[in-house]
């Protein structure tokens, strides 16, 4: 145990090298500040209804007059034993900025020790792949799921390598581990590029077991990553279940209506996402090489210019008022905006290159392919023919967009291959007169590059934006501007190709050396150094110190009610919506205090989307309208009246200045009521089509699918009849309601066909959907109590796969520990 532990030692202390790295640079964090971060502010938002709730609920009404919690705050049953494990890892650091990075690192750290490479290749692969700047800038737009996916994706790759090794045992239990918690940090589009890279690699796998013919190591592979994935799959059975549930509903799934716009029609052809919102940020082919030299394109959207410029120069002489540096639109790239590029690292894609000329063996080609096939994706729209066919036919490609993210995988390629090169020249495979026509060739493809784009880069580019004429800039400006942005890119080109020549030189230094072995340590030393500069540097400036606030601050202002809030909130009701002007179906400051109509969110339901496109948009239209043509009271009730959707919607209050008192619709339908009559549709353009000339609180609209429902209702005019909603909580509401005769209630409710139960006097009955996106019950006559309760019986039995799942793998985890520790004595004694 002894030497075991002296084994443990060295990586011990790079643990503790990372976390000194780590705590470094979020220090404001350990200082109890915060970083703002947009998504997270819009979760805060979305989400805390449920939290106020305090129960686990899988519906919400505070977002788009009500939607699943599935991928809000989720929604589980059974125990989940590993899960433990990933709650304790969360609250260890701070789970939205240090915490994900930390585990980045050491989960790249076992990566490259599982490849084989000695302990400094390995931290020096661990902060390369960890420190590209994509990684941190993700941190700033608190997109957290996304990089705590992140995070484990060099863990699975870890052990699926090691089962290639015929590490079984351990190999099984790191990919199976590594998968779960990746899964589990629930960013789908990270999991499925994953997937497509390991199928390469496995591709790769397969053609070498079939010519060597090791068929018996090739099925041992297969049903090993079939046991961890079928366990993973089971462990997260009720994350992937309610997603896929959701999918089919939401946004991202098959489209109902006939299209009436380009988008429409992309969107029903795909049966996911209208390709153009895919496409929106797609990176531009010679953007790529932000990966080498990352102020290329400029940098972020609204990005620094200093007091050296041409344009900070030009703009004072114009009398504007500049401080230190001007902020302006630096970035001139074919993304609609973005907070910074995507930069392996100088010398990363140096040792990239180098490790063509030195690294022996099909491996490298396997991986350049790979690295090829992210990048071609990541350009979206700028390769068209290719990205179109995988869009339209390959499965599940157009649930996501964003196609740029892509590039974690060449993110994760890179430093592998560039490790490798430095193994081989570390090991001492590689002589001289190679190595020199080796860093020749290196320096000469990447170094020259930067040289070209130093000298001369406006043969190339002539930095002009789509975007620019959007802007409404003069001459004088948008002159001075393209100045300041062929500035950012020849600085950092030429700090590209000083931090190559450096690399280089330090290879060659160590090629020459006579001892090798002692070169060899303070080489490797120095390359690591050298790296962490170069991404450490250019990290920062995107995500620094300055970013950060003091939290306290921070979560007063966030969501600091308004007047608007304070007058809204004194009423008592169980349930009302409210209605923001100000850019409403992109905020969740709403939904922080109230049931808002609108909300953000990329997996809204479809047919509330489509109301929105095919009803909403046009009733704000006549409100915005109204308000802009001197209001008058009259003209405002007038704007109210011919808003039915809004009306049925139960929209009581609408913000057109939180500063100040919001107006009260009276024309507002209420919580339910009963209908006069209703008419059945065969196909959902007649649903739609009938919403324009409905009065919904006379009448109701059926779709055939729910006829059976009804049971041949014959309806009558009943003036007795009332509904009133008794209590609200986000997953049971409850009603009181007396008619003289049997009829049929409308509920301001979303329709949902999975989950809501709806029972009277305690007996269940049928729900029907109505008026598109609103609920139906057919109601007997008399007094009555009517419940409806969201309450999933198919998670009940997710619930009971995910704690079986979760035991065994638990129980495999402490069975291999204690072979272990078995093993390790039993060698003592010996």
């Amino acid at each position: 145990m002894k030497s075991f532990f002296k084994k443990l030692l060295p990586h011990i202390g790079v643990v503790f090298f990372f976390l000194v790295l780590v705590v470094i640079y979020f220090q404001p964090v350990f200082e109890g500040k915060t970083l703002p971060q947009q998504d997270l502010t819009q979760f805060e938002g979305m989400a805390q209804e449920v939290l106020e709730y305090g129960k686990q609920t899988g519906w919400t009404g505070s977002m788009f007059s009500g939607m699943p919690t599935y991928q809000i705050t989720g929604y589980s049953e059974g125990i989940d034993f590993v899960g433990k494990i990933r709650h304790c890892i969360l609250i260890l650091m701070d789970q939205n900025t240090a915490g994900p990075i930390f585990i980045m690192l050491l989960t790249a750290y076992i990566l490259f020790l599982v490849f084989g490479f000695n302990i400094y290749i390995a931290v020096l692969g661990a902060i390369a792949l960890t420190f590209s700047s994509y990684n941190i800038i993700i941190i700033e737009a608190g997109h957290v799921s996304k990089l705590w996916a992140l995070a484990f994706v060099p863990l699975v790759i870890a052990g699926f390598v090691m089962v290639l090794k015929k590490k079984y045992i351990s190999g099984f239990l790191l990919f199976t581990f590594g998968l779960y918690f990746h899964i589990a940090s629930n960013h789908f589009q990270t999991t499925y590029y994953l997937a497509l890279f390991l199928g390469i690699l496995f591709i790769a796998f397969l053609i070498y077991c079939i010519r060597q013919k090791e068929y018996k190591h090739l099925l041992s592979c297969i049903g090993i990553f079939a046991c961890g994935a079928i366990l993973t799959v089971g462990i997260n059975i009720n994350n992937l279940y309610m997603t896929e549930e959701l999918g089919k509903e939401s946004i991202r799934g098959k489209a109902e209506l006939t299209p009436q716009t380009p988008e429409e029609q992309s969107a029903k052809e795909s049966h996911g996402l209208d390709r153009d919102y895919a496409f929106a940020w797609s990176y531009g082919k010679a953007e790529t090489f932000t990966l080498l030299i990352p102020n290329l394109m400029g940098g972020e959207t609204g990005g620094y210019l200093d007091s050296n410029s041409q344009l900070y120069k030009v703009a004072q002489s114009h009398g504007m008022n500049v401080g230190k540096e001007i902020q302006t639109y630096t970035y001139w790239g074919d993304q609609p905006f973005t907070s910074g590029p995507v930069y392996f690292g100088a010398i990363v894609c140096f040792l990239f290159m180098l490790s063509f000329f030195i690294v022996p063996g099909k491996t490298k080609w396997w991986l350049l392919g790979a690295c090829i096939f992210f990048i071609l994706l990541s350009w979206g729209k700028n390769f068209a023919g290719f990205n179109d066919f995988m869009f339209y036919h390959f499965p599940y490609y157009s649930k996501f967009r964003t196609v740029s993210t892509a590039l974690i995988i060449p993110g994760i390629i890179f430093p592998i291959l560039a490790a490798m090169g430095l193994n081989q020249i570390f090991k001492g495979n590689i002589t001289f007169p190679e190595m020199k026509k080796a860093l020749i060739g290196s320096v000469s493809i990447t170094g020259g590059i930067c040289l070209i784009l130093w000298l001369i880069p406006g043969a190339f580019f002539n930095f002009e934006s789509p975007m620019d004429a959007q802007h409404g800039m003069p001459d004088w400006y948008m002159n001075a501007l393209i100045q300041g942005r062929e500035g950012l890119l020849r600085a950092d080109a030429l700090r590209s190709l000083i931090l190559i020549l450096l690399a280089a030189a330090l290879i060659f230094v160590y090629a020459q050396a006579k001892d090798k072995s002692k070169a060899g340590k303070w080489v490797l030393i120095g390359l690591v150094v050298l790296v962490l500069f170069d991404l450490w540097q250019v990290d920062k400036r995107y995500v620094n110190d300055s970013k950060f606030v003091n939290k306290r601050t921070y979560q007063e202002q966030a969501f600091k009610k308004s007047v608007a809030d304070q007058i809204i909130l004194k009423d008592t009701s169980p349930s009302y919506r409210v209605l923001n002007l100000n850019n409403p179906f992109q905020e969740t400051s709403t939904s922080y205090y109230h049931k808002s109509i609108g909300g953000y969110h990329a997996a809204k339901l479809r047919r509330y989307q489509d109301l929105i496109e095919r009803r909403l948009s046009k009733e704000l239209q006549i409100i915005y309208k109204t308000f802009q043509n001197n209001p008058t009271p009259e003209s405002i009730l007038n704007a109210f009246q011919q808003c039915p959707s809004l009306n049925m919607l139960n929209t009581k209050y609408v913000i057109y200045n939180p500063g100040q008192a919001p107006l009260e619709n009276p024309y507002h339908d209420g919580n339910a009521w009963f209908v006069d009559s209703y008419k059945i549709v065969d196909t959902p353009d007649q649903e739609m089509d009938a919403l324009e000339t409905l009065n919904p609180v006379v009448e109701a609209v059926i779709s055939k699918d729910f006829e059976s429902n009804l049971k041949g209702l014959q309806l009558t005019e009943d003036s007795t009849a009332i509904i009133d909603m008794t209590s609200y909580t986000p997953n049971k509401v409850t009603y009181k309601c007396h008619s003289s005769r049997e009829g049929l209630a409308v509920f301001s409710e979303v329709y949902y066909p999975y989950g809501w139960k709806a029972y009277i006097d305690g007996k269940r009955v049928p729900i029907s959907r109505a008026d598109w996106v609103l609920r139906a019950l057919v109601v007997p006559a008399g007094d009555h109590e009517i419940v409806m309760e969201f309450d999933h019986d198919a998670l009940k039995i997710c619930g009971i796969i995910s704690t079986i799942s979760s035991g065994l793998l638990l129980v495999l985890l402490l069975g291999f520990v204690g072979f272990v520790i078995y093993r390790e004595r039993k060698k003592k004694k010996e």
